[in-house]
């Protein structure tokens, strides 16, 4: 390897405070060696393959540039479909989550989600060794990132185990950062900080809903509350992963087909206004399909509750069967955003009540209830 990974931590960390991040963090990104943590390969954007034995130079250009890398494909599995199962999140958004935890030197974070280890060497610049525990649930994984983190000179303590239900004292955190999307907010991580701590974490209202957002909640006792601080996308919590009803066969026939103005597909094919949706109507999975002959794929929608589904068109058609009228649902809840100003998601928020069973979306204030899901039902 010719270069020196030095100037290129500088360059990460300048493009970072570029963007907006804060300098004591972007500072932090300057200082931990992220090549330290990666594998000798690994996949950046558009499926790239980076590998340090063939080309060393750009393998290690790649591992100081503001994207994901994935590090891992079907639980580490052979054979498989090549999904992503773990990977570095991209720089930015981390330092997006490290932002909205509001750490402080000697508080006690614990971060669900180990992965490569690199965010854990970035907590432990800010806080300490002796404050960071991190747990994750692949063995391999963590006991890659433990000998990486100590090969780097850091020496926070990593777990291997469920981090849904983490095996650290009660009310013993100040902040808990996941690094993966979950849907219902584990109780057990509202025992582990303590009042007055924060929980960070990626959240999705239903697994194989569009994308997610970033959640604040602070915590007081049986609950946690706070505003969402924009969307992003991470991989999801190995036990939330699965929608609860998978998608309809492609050749499933529709109850109803009806013709729309314009392309019903457009709010779903938009990242942003996916999230928004999943915010403002709740239940729902969705993914693409192909028809023979076609060129355009067409947008699937489920509902997770029910055996409810609609099948959105590029030519105006909606396909839809089910007792759930989803087309309608969606419809409704657009009218009502749009008659509330159109606000953006930073301005809804989430509450996570355990003496109740729910978790409470809402708007603008937390007695502003959109809609409310009782996991106790569930």
């Amino acid at each position: 390897m010719t270069l020196d990974h030095t100037p290129l931590a500088q360059g990460l960390a300048d493009g970072l405070r570029a963007q907006g991040t804060p300098d004591r963090l972007a500072t932090v990104f300057a200082r931990v060696p992220r090549h330290r943590c990666l594998p000798r390969a690994f996949w950046g954007e558009d499926r790239a393959w980076y590998d340090r034995n063939t080309d060393p130079d750009e393998w290690l250009r790649a591992a100081y540039t503001d994207q994901p890398l994935v590090t891992q494909v079907d639980d580490g599995a052979s054979g498989g479909m090549g999904i992503p199962s773990s990977s570095s999140s991209a720089p930015s958004i981390m330092a997006r989550m490290l932002a909205a935890a509001d750490l402080r030197p000697g508080q006690q974070v614990l971060e669900v989600g180990t992965g490569t280890g690199y965010n854990a060497a970035l907590l432990t610049e800010l806080v300490g060794a002796d404050h960071v525990t991190t747990i994750e649930v692949d063995q391999t994984l963590a006991d890659t990132a433990r000998a990486a983190l100590a090969a780097a000179g850091y020496l926070p303590t990593v777990l291997h185990g469920d981090g849904e239900n983490p095996t650290v004292p009660a009310s013993s955190q100040d902040r808990l950062i996941a690094t993966c999307t979950v849907a219902d907010v584990p109780w057990r991580w509202l025992d582990v900080v303590r009042p007055g701590g924060r929980i960070v974490t990626p959240w999705s209202p239903s697994p194989g809903g569009p994308g997610g957002v970033l959640a604040a909640l602070d915590v007081d006792g049986d609950q946690a509350r706070g505003r969402f601080e924009g969307s992003l996308a991470f991989m999801w919590s190995r036990s939330q992963r699965r929608p609860a009803r998978s998608m309809p066969d492609l050749d499933a026939r529709p109850d109803q087909v009806d013709q729309v103005t314009g392309d019903p597909r457009e709010a779903w094919l938009d990242g942003d206004m996916a999230v928004l949706l999943s915010l403002l109507v709740p239940g729902w999975a969705h993914g693409l399909g192909f028809e023979p002959d076609t060129e355009e794929p067409h947008v699937r929608v489920a509902s997770t509750s029910c055996a409810s589904w609609m099948w959105l068109h590029a030519d105006g058609r909606v396909e839809s069967a089910g007792s759930r009228l989803l087309w309608e649902e969606f419809a409704a809840g657009l009218s009502w955003w749009r008659a509330q100003g159109a606000p953006d998601v930073t301005e809804f928020g989430l509450t996570v009540d355990r003496h109740r069973g729910t978790q409470t979306v809402w708007l603008r204030s937390p007695d502003a209830a959109v809609w409310a899901t009782d996991r106790r039902r569930a």
